[in-house]
Parts: structure tokens; C-alpha cells; sequence
């Protein structure tokens, strides 16, 4: 065995028993008041978005409750690599994240089912040292930092292609929490930070150089996937999820104040900067969002009754257009 696979090995045992420590194990017995484990991304105390506020207001529960679950337990991940290794590893069963690290997963033999979206149309921002390059072609023979198996890393393949700088641009793993660092000692020439971080780091005087919302193919995407186990114990579970974020997001529309409020305190990012990174038009209001109206992609609010109908989301789907699977493959060595 390589020293390499010695490494993930260890590894992915070191995440399982830390999520196993902090997650209760699952149970499907019936009437034993099974507790659900949910994983999600970011330094928040909390999820945050529509699944988020529905776990605040008690909808996530209440349509849980009929399935035999008693509990929702929670835990944050730094990033999407690391909440696929608990996923793998059997401790979680349903995870939110980005699209990337997902299919990633589904590659290395994840059984999962993709039971919804949760973010769509999500920004990178593309940022440089102070006084540091002022266009992306001036990055040539430079290194961008960015979490690798992210989302943010699949943009930063896809820039990169686009100026056919894949051969001259150094790739750095970098976590979120060192971009500020880097970009400050000029370490790097750039850094692809995601949504809250990005936007903070410009507000900060960082500047930047390009972002996702010029690539439209290049943009993020957050998906809610739940484990084969927990679908096989509960196989309503999808659509209950469904429901709960759609009594959620009526109350967003309803009263975005009070939502922005919420995201902003269990983030720890300035209300400001959730705004400009959280669009309520990136809140998909049904399971499987499609192409959104000339309004929403305005970024102006749709009126009620005005979504596109539903499609169908087939039993076991996942996402995996031939483009993306070919970056999140890369992107997860």
C-alpha cells in the first residue's frame, strides 16, 4: 500500500470517529425514535438557508416526526472532502453541500439519492493581493489558492480552461479560513473564495478580479443528498424534506428581515455581506429547480404562482453532466 493510501486511510478513520463521537448512532427500529444526522458546510453553529430556518421553526421535525424520527442532529464540516468521508464512512445520513464533492462521492460508490437542492446560481469571487494582477490573463505562471473538491475549485478549473491557463497556473489547497492569511503575505497571486467569504474579503480591499456570475456554467450549486440507508428506513423522506423547505421559504419570502437576522447570527458573517452572497432568487422552491424566470435571474423576486412546474426527480438521480463529472473527478484525488 502507498504511503498515499496509508494516509487517506487513516485519514478517513480520524474523521469517522470524530463525526461518530459527536453523532448519534442511527437506529431503524421501528418506534425506537430514530435520530437523523445531518451534515453540512461551513464554520456556521448551524445550517442556515431554507433546510436551515425549517430546522429553526420546527417544520424540519414536525414532517419527520410521522417517519419515526425524534431528533435532528447537526454537525459543520470545513469542507465538502471531509463531509464525504463521514458520508462514506456511515455517520451521517443526509448531507448538504456542494456539487462537486457530491459527485465526487457518487464516483467512489457513495449510495445516495439526490432529494433536493438547496442553493442554486452560487458566486466565487476571484480575488488578488493588494497591488497584486489586475486581469486573469496576468495570472500565467502564478498559483491561485482554493479549497480543492469544491465547488470553488471546479470554477477555478473551468477559468482556467476557458484562458487556456491550465498548464501555466498552479492550483493550491487552501481552506477558506487561510485565503485572508495568503492574500495578505502575497503567497499566492489569487484565491477563489465562496459565498460569505468572498464578498467579505472585497469589503476588506481585496480586489477582485473576476467571479463565478460571469461563467453561468461555472456557478455553484448546494444539494441536499440522503444516504441509502436512511431512504430504504424512511423512504418518504424526500418528499417530507420537500415539503418542510417550502413551508420555509413562504416565510423567507414573507419576511426576509427576520431570515437575513437568522442566517447572520448563526454564520458570524455581517448581515450585509449574507445578503449580497444569499439571494432569495438562489432559494429554489421546488425539489429540482429549473431554468429560472427573466425575473430571478435579474436577481428580482417571482411572484407567487409564477414558478416553472416541478419537474419529475427520478428515484436514485444524480446530477452528473459529462463536464462536471470530468472536473469533480479531478478535483477529488
Amino acid at each position: 500500500m502507498s504511503d498515499l493510501s496509508s494516509r487517506r486511510r487513516l485519514l478517513r478513520g480520524a474523521v469517522a470517529a470524530a463525526a461518530a463521537s459527536a453523532l448519534p448512532t442511527f437506529s431503524i427500529a421501528q418506534g425506537s425514535g430514530q435520530v437523523l444526522r445531518l451534515g453540512y458546510i461551513g464554520p456556521a453553529r448551524k445550517p442556515a438557508g431554507a433546510t436551515g430556518w425549517a430546522l429553526r421553526q420546527g417544520h424540519l421535525l414536525r414532517e419527520l416526526a410521522p417517519l419515526g424520527f425524534k431528533e435532528v442532529t447537526t454537525r459543520n464540516f470545513p469542507n465538502g472532502p471531509d463531509l464525504n468521508e463521514a458520508f462514506l464512512s456511515g455517520v451521517l445520513d443526509v448531507g448538504i453541500y456542494g456539487d462537486t464533492p457530491a459527485v465526487v462521492a457518487r464516483s467512489r460508490g457513495l449510495e445516495s439519492q439526490l432529494i433536493g437542492f438547496d442553493a442554486v446560481g452560487m458566486n466565487v469571487w476571484l480575488l488578488t493581493p493588494r497591488n497584486g494582477v489586475r486581469s486573469v490573463g496576468e495570472l500565467e505562471g502564478q498559483s491561485i489558492g482554493v479549497a480543492r473538491g469544491s465547488y470553488m475549485h471546479r470554477y477555478v478549473l473551468g477559468l482556467l480552461k476557458e484562458n487556456g491557463l491550465q498548464k501555466s497556473v498552479k492550483v493550491i489547497h487552501m481552506f477558506p479560513r487561510d485565503g485572508e492569511a495568503a492574500l495578505d503575505q502575497g503567497s499566492i497571486a489569487a484565491f477563489a473564495a465562496q459565498i460569505d467569504m468572498g464578498p467579505l474579503l472585497a469589503s476588506r480591499g481585496y480586489p477582485v478580479i473576476d467571479e463565478a456570475e460571469k461563467h453561468p456554467t461555472l456557478r455553484g450549486t448546494s444539494v441536499i443528498v440522503a444516504s441509502s440507508k436512511v431512504l430504504a428506513a424512511a423512504p418518504e423522506l424526500p418528499a417530507a424534506w420537500t415539503r418542510a423547505r417550502r413551508t420555509a421559504l413562504q416565510e423567507i419570502h414573507r419576511n426576509s428581515a427576520d431570515y437575513y437576522a437568522f442566517h447572520s447570527e448563526v454564520s458570524g458573517f455581517p448581515l450585509e455581506i449574507v445578503k449580497i452572497s444569499h439571494p432569495l432568487s438562489h432559494f429554489p422552491r421546488s425539489r429540482v429547480p429549473t431554468r429560472r424566470p427573466r425575473a430571478a435571474r435579474r436577481g428580482q423576486e417571482v411572484p407567487a404562482g409564477r414558478e416553472p412546474r416541478e419537474p419529475r426527480l427520478r428515484a436514485g438521480a444524480m446530477a452528473r453532466p459529462a463536464s462536471l463529472r470530468r472536473a469533480a473527478l479531478r478535483s477529488g484525488r
